[in-house]
């Protein structure tokens, strides 16, 4: 559970820095001399999305300690072809970046690519929850009914990830709609960036450790009991 330490430790590390930076032990009617300006406050909505991606990264980094302490490094595995996977990684890669770019766009009043870069995001989108189920599909070929601990893994984690991208997909098409709509919802598009990449990090760490990929050693090493 080491990898569940850490991920607490550089959450408390965050929170910290956070509180201090809001001068929360000032008492202003006691200083003396010009006064000193608060950083801007959080919006509520960016707060409320960061709290949220804080509690899912805990839910992941605990399925992530149970898949490796449960699937060792040479157990045996049936998991769906690695090309596969390979191209849906790509494409949750390619949604983030057009999100990055709508944002940008918006802030620059380029209505047009705004717009484009929010079609690319979603489709980009559509198209890694359409290789996840052909993902599911290939292991369910492959006899995911007997006892197998990786594949059983693979879907239970890759369906709760897939469950976030749909709620966020949601999101993205509201955001989509007002842009069509006529608004530049720089604000919505940059919740949407934020929500990509912490699910885009989390992904990229599970298939690090589904697929043992090079550096899959150090997770291992980080999920084994404390």
């Amino acid at each position: 559970m080491s990898l569940v330490l850490l991920y607490l430790a550089g959450l408390g590390l965050l929170a910290g820095r956070w509180l201090l930076r809001q001068r929360l032990a000032a008492k202003p009617w006691l200083e003396a001399g010009p006064a000193v300006s608060l950083p801007p406050a959080m919006p509520p909505a960016r707060l409320g999305l960061t709290v949220f991606l804080a509690a899912v990264g805990l839910l992941f980094a605990l399925l992530t300690a149970a898949y490796a302490m449960r699937v060792p490094a040479g157990a045996a595995r049936v998991l769906p072809d690695p090309r596969l996977v390979w191209l849906t990684t790509g494409l949750l890669v390619l949604a983030s970046f057009s999100l990055h770019l709508a944002g940008a766009a918006a802030r620059h009043g380029e209505r047009g690519a705004m717009r484009a870069a929010l079609l690319i995001a979603a489709a980009a989108t559509l198209g890694f929850l359409a290789g996840q189920g052909l993902a599911w599909r290939d292991l369910l070929a492959a006899g995911l009914a007997s006892p197998d601990a990786a594949g059983a893994f693979f879907v239970l984690i890759t369906g709760l990830h897939a469950l976030h991208i749909g709620g966020g997909l949601a999101g993205l098409g509201a955001v989509t709609a007002r842009a069509f709509a006529g608004a530049a919802p720089s604000a919505g598009i940059a919740l949407c960036a934020l929500y990509w990449d912490a699910l885009l990090a989390i992904w990229l760490v599970l298939f690090g450790l589904l697929f043992r990929t090079p550096w899959s050693g150090l997770l291992d090493a980080l999920c084994r009991p404390a």
